[in-house]
């Protein structure tokens, strides 16, 4: 019996099964420590969790407290960064004279006076906004996107030169460099196949990775290798074109075509000379050709 007391929550019994109480087989009873221990003999063990209210560790709200302190943490290790490499104000501007410029509405005075420096009001992210009082949800969305346009040097405009300056970015070291010898067979090694140690620019776009080796950008990069090997590869072979009127719009109706008109790009002769016409029709299809449809150049 005291085993099955144990492997059970309820310790709530029958009067039947219990020696020494006179009451209905019906009526239920509930044991407690004292009561076994009346009854047990000696060297029996009483069973710790009787009488006691069970307790149980809510893992699920201890994850979820745990989640919370993290972020709370991670979130005021962002803010100081924020605040460290905030941007200063335009010249003359306050916090104040920002929310005016975005034309904030309402309380652009009560929010201003809620910041005692302007890190701590440029810095703000968007659970930090959201914690403001007293302004709409519209307002949370404008003042959200304009403090990241400023973050980010978008707002508020400034002058075409000035723009470029800012996001003109580093120029690589041998950009604008005239070509030497030393960089063309640079070039052809890293453009050579794999197996040669080289990049393969049969396969893929593998600019990007040259022209950071030759520390160039990848347009001249890649156009000085058409100067080098695909232009001059071209011009040593003849090139056939054809054009017949199979390519011509199916009319269906005179308002409607099935098949949209093509654009043909020719390259020029210079550097993809036409081969001389040398086209021999068999014998057994001569009979079916229209010498109309062929026009030779």
């Amino acid at each position: 019996m005291l085993q099955r007391v144990r492997s059970t929550r309820s310790f709530r019994l029958w009067t039947c099964c219990l020696p020494g109480y006179r009451s209905s087989p019906a009526a239920p009873v509930t044991l407690g420590r004292r009561h076994f221990s009346g009854r047990l003999g000696e060297g029996d063990e009483i069973p710790k969790h009787i009488a006691y209210v069970p307790q149980y560790f809510d893992f699920k709200a201890f994850r979820k407290a745990l989640r919370e302190k993290k972020d709370s943490l991670s979130e005021a290790e962002l803010r100081e960064v924020r605040r460290e490499y905030a941007l200063p104000p335009p010249e003359g501007w306050t916090i104040l004279d920002f929310l005016e410029q975005m034309n904030f509405g309402d309380g652009a005075e009560d929010v201003a006076n809620l910041f005692e420096q302007w890190k701590d009001f440029i810095s703000m992210s968007a659970r930090d906004i959201r914690r403001i009082p007293d302004i709409t949800a519209e307002q949370q969305r404008r003042l959200d996107k304009y403090i990241t346009l400023y973050n980010h040097g978008l707002w508020p405009r400034v002058s075409a030169d000035e723009f470029h300056q800012r996001f003109a970015g580093k120029p690589l070291e041998n950009e604008g460099k005239p070509w030497t010898t030393e960089d063309d067979e640079l070039l052809l090694q890293l453009a050579s196949p794999g197996e040669s140690g080289g990049y393969d620019v049969s396969f893929g776009d593998p600019w990007i990775y040259i022209s950071w080796e030759m520390q160039r950008r990848e347009e001249e990069v890649q156009q000085r290798y058409i100067d080098l090997v695909v232009r001059p590869k071209e011009k040593s072979v003849r090139h056939e074109l054809a054009i017949t009127k199979a390519s011509r719009p199916l009319h269906m109706h005179r308002r409607f075509r099935m098949i949209p008109p093509d654009l043909y790009i020719v390259p020029s002769q210079d550097n993809f000379p036409l081969a001389e016409p040398a086209f021999e029709l068999p014998e057994a299809f001569k009979k079916y050709r229209q010498d109309d449809i062929f026009v030779k150049a």
